[in-house]
């Protein structure tokens, strides 16, 4: 089945069988896809540069300047308005398809991709890092701010996030939703396998010391009470969040 979607090129890959999910008056899933007897419904979008980036960087190029600019890696509303959309349509697919799990496939494309990739992350997870005092390592914080992975945990058990290193390989990670009661079964299942070591498991990683999570009920507007959440829960010395930027400068040489 040769097809432009990027899902469809992965799950060709790795030998599962897939179909596109027949349209209706109301919005549906892209795929379902069968690999080793696990049914995956997924919703599958793609992310390209914003159109005014890519009008500056072009002009600034063509003028023979060097076009330089810094993103922050954190949740962006565009970003969660395309989860809140994917959730709908897995929604509306998952009362008319046999299915086990759910998932967003979310590729991104272009200058920006890796930046929209951790962006994506960082929207699904509500996540920053800490930073402990007299401490120079940081840590990942899961569900620090409000996340769209709590907020659709019964439309979304996971995602897989991709974005293109080069025309010809791309990055990718499988986000499993701790607060879906599928998560374990997106783990273990025979998608993930695929991944190696390219799984982003907050309850997997917080055992192993190298994650903090926010398991709380606290306001996340409350940005200094979910500090000290977390201050105690991990018997922490004074600590803060702190997001990281992703830099980037582009500039042409004569050939």
């Amino acid at each position: 089945m040769k097809t432009q979607s990027t899902a469809a090129q992965v799950l060709e890959l790795w030998k599962a069988t897939f179909e596109q999910l027949p349209t209706s008056s109301e919005q549906e899933a892209d795929w379902i896809a069968t690999l080793d007897g696990c049914k995956l419904l997924i919703e599958e979008k793609t992310k390209f540069d914003e159109p005014t980036a890519e009008v500056k960087r072009k002009s600034a190029l063509t003028s023979g300047e060097m076009y330089s600019q810094t993103l922050p890696l954190t949740a962006k509303n565009v970003l969660s308005n395309i989860v809140k959309k994917s959730s709908k349509q897995l929604l509306s697919s998952s009362s008319k398809t046999d299915y086990h799990l759910k998932i967003l496939w979310f590729n991104s494309v272009g200058f920006d991709a890796e930046a929209k990739h951790f962006q994506l992350i960082a929207t699904l997870y509500g996540s920053t890092n800490i930073a402990e005092l007299n401490q120079s390592k940081l840590k990942e914080c899961y569900f620090f701010r409000n996340s769209d992975f709590f907020r659709f945990k019964d439309q979304l058990d996971g995602a897989v996030v991709l974005y293109f290193t080069s025309e010809s390989s791309a990055t990718m990670k499988l986000c499993l939703n701790p607060y879906s009661k599928n998560w374990e079964a997106l783990r273990d299942s025979p998608y993930a396998k695929k991944f190696l070591n390219g799984i982003i498991d907050p309850i997997a990683d917080e055992a192993t010391g190298n994650s903090y999570i926010a398991d709380t009920n606290i306001d996340r507007n409350n940005k200094a009470a979910v500090l000290d959440y977390l201050q105690n829960k991990y018997k922490l010395d004074r600590i803060t969040e702190m997001d990281l930027n992703i830099a980037s400068v582009v500039f042409t040489t004569p050939k």
